[in-house]
Protein backbone atom coordinates (compact mmCIF):
# COMPACT_ATOMS: atom_id res chain seq x y z
CA UNK A 1 0.00 0.00 0.00
CA UNK A 2 2.67 2.25 1.35
CA UNK A 3 4.41 1.47 -2.89
CA UNK A 4 0.80 2.42 -4.22
CA UNK A 5 0.48 5.92 -2.32
CA UNK A 6 4.05 6.58 -3.40
CA UNK A 7 3.35 6.46 -7.09
CA UNK A 8 0.32 8.22 -6.68
CA UNK A 9 2.40 11.03 -5.22
CA UNK A 10 4.76 10.85 -7.73
CA UNK A 11 2.08 10.84 -10.60
CA UNK A 12 0.44 14.12 -8.71
CA UNK A 13 3.99 15.95 -8.17
CA UNK A 14 5.66 14.73 -11.50
CA UNK A 15 5.52 17.70 -14.28
CA UNK A 16 5.92 16.67 -17.46
CA UNK A 17 8.05 18.16 -19.89
CA UNK A 18 9.20 17.07 -23.40
CA UNK A 19 12.89 17.26 -23.21
CA UNK A 20 13.02 16.69 -27.27
CA UNK A 21 11.16 15.44 -29.87
CA UNK A 22 11.78 12.51 -32.37
CA UNK A 23 9.77 13.94 -35.85
CA UNK A 24 7.93 11.43 -37.06
CA UNK A 25 6.12 13.14 -39.69
CA UNK A 26 3.66 15.92 -39.13
CA UNK A 27 0.46 17.40 -37.17
CA UNK A 28 -1.16 17.79 -40.62
CA UNK A 29 -0.88 14.21 -41.72
CA UNK A 30 -2.32 11.59 -39.11
CA UNK A 31 -0.89 8.67 -41.04
CA UNK A 32 2.78 9.71 -40.48
CA UNK A 33 2.09 11.73 -36.80
CA UNK A 34 1.86 10.14 -33.39
CA UNK A 35 3.10 11.43 -29.95
CA UNK A 36 7.50 11.31 -29.75
CA UNK A 37 7.75 13.41 -26.47
CA UNK A 38 10.93 11.34 -24.72
CA UNK A 39 11.47 11.58 -20.72
CA UNK A 40 15.07 12.66 -19.09
CA UNK A 41 15.89 9.68 -16.64
CA UNK A 42 18.33 10.52 -13.94
CA UNK A 43 21.98 9.24 -13.11
CA UNK A 44 21.65 6.67 -10.50
CA UNK A 45 21.80 3.08 -8.76
CA UNK A 46 18.71 1.23 -8.83
CA UNK A 47 17.95 -2.65 -7.82
CA UNK A 48 17.98 -4.62 -11.53
CA UNK A 49 16.18 -7.94 -11.12
CA UNK A 50 14.08 -10.26 -8.61
CA UNK A 51 14.75 -11.34 -4.94
CA UNK A 52 15.23 -15.04 -4.76
CA UNK A 53 11.81 -15.61 -2.58
CA UNK A 54 10.46 -19.23 -0.97
CA UNK A 55 7.40 -20.09 -2.23
CA UNK A 56 6.62 -17.90 -4.84
CA UNK A 57 5.46 -19.39 -7.95
CA UNK A 58 8.27 -20.30 -10.28
CA UNK A 59 6.97 -19.21 -13.46
CA UNK A 60 6.80 -15.25 -12.42
CA UNK A 61 10.87 -16.00 -10.72
CA UNK A 62 12.42 -17.75 -13.03
CA UNK A 63 16.20 -17.63 -12.55
CA UNK A 64 16.95 -15.60 -15.54
CA UNK A 65 15.84 -12.50 -13.03
CA UNK A 66 18.81 -13.17 -10.30
CA UNK A 67 20.53 -12.41 -8.47
CA UNK A 68 19.31 -8.96 -7.77
CA UNK A 69 21.76 -6.58 -7.82
CA UNK A 70 22.66 -2.65 -8.30
CA UNK A 71 23.37 -0.68 -11.33
CA UNK A 72 24.70 2.32 -11.46
CA UNK A 73 23.63 4.06 -14.96
CA UNK A 74 24.23 7.89 -16.24
CA UNK A 75 21.49 10.04 -17.35
CA UNK A 76 19.61 8.95 -20.72
CA UNK A 77 16.62 9.65 -22.75
CA UNK A 78 13.79 7.44 -23.54
CA UNK A 79 10.35 7.58 -25.59
CA UNK A 80 7.42 7.81 -23.16
CA UNK A 81 5.58 5.95 -25.55
CA UNK A 82 6.02 2.79 -27.74
CA UNK A 83 6.49 3.43 -31.05
CA UNK A 84 3.33 3.63 -33.35
CA UNK A 85 2.36 2.46 -36.72
CA UNK A 86 2.33 5.54 -38.04
CA UNK A 87 5.67 6.86 -37.08
CA UNK A 88 6.95 3.23 -38.35
CA UNK A 89 4.59 3.86 -41.98
CA UNK A 90 7.12 7.29 -41.87
CA UNK A 91 10.24 5.54 -41.34
CA UNK A 92 9.61 2.64 -44.05
CA UNK A 93 8.28 5.62 -46.67
CA UNK A 94 11.79 7.12 -46.12
CA UNK A 95 13.39 4.24 -47.25
CA UNK A 96 11.21 2.72 -49.67
CA UNK A 97 13.06 3.95 -52.81
CA UNK A 98 16.39 2.85 -51.80
CA UNK A 99 17.90 -0.39 -53.11
CA UNK A 100 16.97 -3.39 -51.76
CA UNK A 101 14.24 -2.20 -49.56
CA UNK A 102 11.67 -4.09 -51.14
CA UNK A 103 13.26 -7.84 -50.06
CA UNK A 104 13.89 -6.10 -46.67
CA UNK A 105 11.01 -5.15 -45.81
CA UNK A 106 8.92 -7.89 -45.48
CA UNK A 107 12.15 -9.16 -42.82
CA UNK A 108 11.49 -6.19 -40.55
CA UNK A 109 7.78 -6.49 -40.14
CA UNK A 110 4.57 -7.81 -41.07
CA UNK A 111 1.57 -5.26 -42.47
CA UNK A 112 -1.92 -6.47 -43.88
CA UNK A 113 -0.51 -6.84 -47.69
CA UNK A 114 1.77 -9.28 -46.13
CA UNK A 115 -1.39 -11.69 -45.86
CA UNK A 116 -1.66 -11.82 -49.25
CA UNK A 117 1.39 -13.88 -49.89
CA UNK A 118 1.40 -17.89 -49.47
CA UNK A 119 4.55 -17.59 -47.02
CA UNK A 120 2.86 -14.92 -44.59
CA UNK A 121 -0.82 -15.27 -45.15
CA UNK A 122 -1.43 -16.98 -41.37
CA UNK A 123 0.79 -14.52 -39.56
CA UNK A 124 0.05 -11.87 -37.34
CA UNK A 125 0.05 -8.07 -39.06
CA UNK A 126 0.55 -4.60 -37.45
CA UNK A 127 -1.90 -2.42 -38.56
CA UNK A 128 0.13 -0.82 -41.39
CA UNK A 129 -0.64 -1.05 -45.71
CA UNK A 130 0.60 0.14 -48.83
CA UNK A 131 -1.35 2.19 -50.56
CA UNK A 132 -0.39 3.57 -54.12
CA UNK A 133 3.21 3.05 -53.08
CA UNK A 134 2.78 4.67 -49.95
CA UNK A 135 2.73 3.15 -46.61
CA UNK A 136 0.24 4.14 -44.35
CA UNK A 137 -1.16 3.45 -40.78
CA UNK A 138 -4.81 1.95 -41.03
CA UNK A 139 -7.13 4.64 -40.18
CA UNK A 140 -7.81 4.64 -36.42
CA UNK A 141 -4.68 3.14 -35.85
CA UNK A 142 -2.39 5.23 -36.33
CA UNK A 143 -1.51 5.65 -32.41
CA UNK A 144 -1.23 2.07 -31.93
CA UNK A 145 2.07 0.55 -31.37
CA UNK A 146 3.77 -1.05 -34.38
CA UNK A 147 4.25 -4.78 -33.43
CA UNK A 148 5.53 -7.78 -36.09
CA UNK A 149 8.43 -6.05 -36.31
CA UNK A 150 11.87 -7.08 -35.94
CA UNK A 151 15.16 -6.70 -33.76
CA UNK A 152 16.79 -5.53 -36.77
CA UNK A 153 13.86 -2.99 -37.92
CA UNK A 154 13.65 -2.06 -34.72
CA UNK A 155 17.39 -0.72 -34.36
CA UNK A 156 17.20 0.80 -38.04
CA UNK A 157 14.25 2.86 -37.03
CA UNK A 158 16.23 4.17 -34.16
CA UNK A 159 18.97 5.08 -35.70
CA UNK A 160 16.61 7.07 -38.26
CA UNK A 161 15.03 8.52 -35.93
CA UNK A 162 18.43 9.81 -34.07
CA UNK A 163 18.58 7.38 -31.01
CA UNK A 164 19.16 3.60 -30.62
CA UNK A 165 17.24 1.10 -29.00
CA UNK A 166 17.52 0.93 -24.97
CA UNK A 167 19.47 -1.36 -23.07
CA UNK A 168 18.16 -4.13 -21.02
CA UNK A 169 19.44 -2.10 -17.69
CA UNK A 170 17.68 1.72 -19.30
CA UNK A 171 14.76 -0.45 -19.89
CA UNK A 172 14.33 -1.56 -16.72
CA UNK A 173 15.23 1.34 -14.34
CA UNK A 174 12.60 3.65 -17.01
CA UNK A 175 10.31 1.16 -16.33
CA UNK A 176 10.13 1.42 -12.57
CA UNK A 177 9.87 4.95 -12.87
CA UNK A 178 11.66 5.28 -9.69
CA UNK A 179 9.76 2.71 -7.26
CA UNK A 180 12.68 0.61 -5.92
CA UNK A 181 11.80 -3.26 -5.36
CA UNK A 182 8.06 -3.09 -6.69
CA UNK A 183 7.19 -6.21 -8.96
CA UNK A 184 5.50 -3.74 -11.05
CA UNK A 185 5.88 0.16 -12.64
CA UNK A 186 2.99 1.33 -9.93
CA UNK A 187 4.08 -1.12 -6.97
CA UNK A 188 2.93 -4.93 -5.79
CA UNK A 189 -0.42 -4.93 -6.78
CA UNK A 190 -1.57 -6.96 -9.48
CA UNK A 191 -2.79 -5.16 -12.67
CA UNK A 192 -5.93 -3.63 -13.23
CA UNK A 193 -8.68 -4.30 -15.98
CA UNK A 194 -6.73 -0.72 -17.91
CA UNK A 195 -3.14 -2.98 -18.13
CA UNK A 196 -3.46 -4.20 -21.59
CA UNK A 197 -2.66 -8.01 -21.32
CA UNK A 198 -4.17 -11.31 -20.83
CA UNK A 199 -6.34 -10.76 -24.43
CA UNK A 200 -7.23 -12.78 -26.89
CA UNK A 201 -6.00 -12.43 -30.63
CA UNK A 202 -8.30 -14.84 -32.77
CA UNK A 203 -8.31 -14.25 -36.02
CA UNK A 204 -5.22 -12.57 -38.01
CA UNK A 205 -8.58 -10.79 -40.24
CA UNK A 206 -8.99 -8.28 -37.16
CA UNK A 207 -6.35 -6.07 -35.29
CA UNK A 208 -4.51 -7.33 -32.66
CA UNK A 209 -6.20 -6.33 -29.15
CA UNK A 210 -3.74 -3.20 -27.95
CA UNK A 211 -4.29 0.55 -27.27
CA UNK A 212 -3.20 3.67 -28.50
CA UNK A 213 -0.10 4.05 -26.70
CA UNK A 214 -0.86 7.02 -24.83
CA UNK A 215 -4.02 5.45 -22.87
CA UNK A 216 -3.91 4.96 -19.10
CA UNK A 217 -1.54 6.46 -16.74
CA UNK A 218 2.21 6.75 -17.33
CA UNK A 219 4.67 6.10 -14.76
CA UNK A 220 6.83 8.21 -12.41
CA UNK A 221 9.30 8.85 -15.35
CA UNK A 222 6.12 9.93 -17.38
CA UNK A 223 6.74 6.33 -19.25
CA UNK A 224 3.24 4.42 -20.56
CA UNK A 225 2.85 1.10 -21.19
CA UNK A 226 5.89 -0.62 -19.85
CA UNK A 227 3.63 -3.30 -18.92
CA UNK A 228 1.48 -4.89 -21.21
CA UNK A 229 0.11 -3.63 -24.66
CA UNK A 230 3.36 -4.85 -26.44
CA UNK A 231 6.33 -6.12 -25.10
CA UNK A 232 9.66 -3.90 -26.23
CA UNK A 233 12.91 -4.84 -28.05
CA UNK A 234 16.20 -4.02 -26.04
CA UNK A 235 19.72 -3.37 -27.64
CA UNK A 236 21.28 -6.31 -25.38
CA UNK A 237 22.04 -9.68 -26.65
CA UNK A 238 20.44 -11.95 -23.99
CA UNK A 239 22.30 -14.78 -21.61
CA UNK A 240 20.21 -16.44 -18.42
CA UNK A 241 23.14 -16.30 -16.46
CA UNK A 242 24.38 -12.88 -17.02
CA UNK A 243 23.24 -11.06 -13.93
CA UNK A 244 26.09 -13.13 -12.59
CA UNK A 245 28.73 -11.52 -14.24
CA UNK A 246 27.25 -8.16 -15.10
CA UNK A 247 29.63 -4.73 -14.58
CA UNK A 248 27.65 -2.55 -11.77
CA UNK A 249 27.75 0.68 -14.11
CA UNK A 250 26.12 0.57 -17.66
CA UNK A 251 26.16 -2.84 -18.53
CA UNK A 252 25.14 -3.33 -22.25
CA UNK A 253 24.62 -7.49 -22.20
CA UNK A 254 26.78 -9.96 -23.56
CA UNK A 255 28.94 -9.35 -26.27
CA UNK A 256 27.68 -12.36 -28.22
CA UNK A 257 24.37 -14.31 -28.56
CA UNK A 258 21.96 -15.96 -30.54
CA UNK A 259 18.76 -13.97 -29.34
CA UNK A 260 17.56 -10.65 -28.07
CA UNK A 261 16.34 -9.12 -24.82
CA UNK A 262 12.33 -8.55 -24.95
CA UNK A 263 10.64 -6.95 -22.13
CA UNK A 264 7.91 -5.52 -20.96
CA UNK A 265 4.67 -8.06 -21.72
CA UNK A 266 2.37 -8.09 -23.63
CA UNK A 267 -1.45 -8.08 -24.89
CA UNK A 268 -1.25 -11.78 -24.39
CA UNK A 269 0.89 -12.25 -20.93
CA UNK A 270 -0.07 -13.56 -17.74
CA UNK A 271 0.22 -10.56 -14.80
CA UNK A 272 3.47 -12.41 -13.73
CA UNK A 273 4.98 -11.85 -16.92
CA UNK A 274 4.49 -8.12 -16.71
CA UNK A 275 6.57 -7.51 -13.92
CA UNK A 276 9.28 -5.18 -14.70
CA UNK A 277 11.87 -7.95 -14.10
CA UNK A 278 10.39 -10.53 -16.27
CA UNK A 279 13.14 -11.01 -19.19
CA UNK A 280 12.27 -12.95 -22.38
CA UNK A 281 13.81 -13.13 -25.59
CA UNK A 282 13.42 -13.70 -29.65
CA UNK A 283 16.36 -14.31 -32.34
CA UNK A 284 16.29 -10.82 -33.98
CA UNK A 285 14.81 -11.41 -37.23
CA UNK A 286 11.30 -12.31 -35.14
CA UNK A 287 8.37 -11.22 -36.21
CA UNK A 288 6.46 -11.69 -32.81
CA UNK A 289 3.12 -10.44 -32.95
CA UNK A 290 2.94 -8.71 -29.45
CA UNK A 291 6.83 -7.02 -29.95
CA UNK A 292 7.15 -3.43 -30.50
CA UNK A 293 9.82 -0.90 -29.19
CA UNK A 294 10.33 2.36 -27.65
CA UNK A 295 13.81 4.17 -28.64
CA UNK A 296 16.37 6.08 -26.29
CA UNK A 297 19.52 8.35 -26.67
CA UNK A 298 22.22 9.27 -24.35
CA UNK A 299 22.03 12.56 -22.19
CA UNK A 300 24.86 14.77 -22.41
CA UNK A 301 27.64 13.70 -20.39
CA UNK A 302 28.90 16.29 -17.81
Amino acid sequence: MRKSIIMIMLFLSFSWQSISRVQAGTDADPDVSGPSDVALVPAGSFLMGSPIIENRPLEGYPGAETPRHKVFLDSFYIDKFEVTNGQFAAFLNSLKDEKGFDEKRPKWVVIRDDLDTPGKKDWWPTEIALEDGVYKALPGFERYPVISVSWYAADAYCRWAGGRLPTEAEWEKAARGGIAEADYPWGDELPTSGIVFKQKWRSNAYPAPTQEVDSYYPNGYGLYHTAGNASEWCADWYAPDYYGKSPGKDPNGPDTGRTKVIRGGSWASVAANLRVAYRSFSTPDGLNSGVGFRCAKDAERK
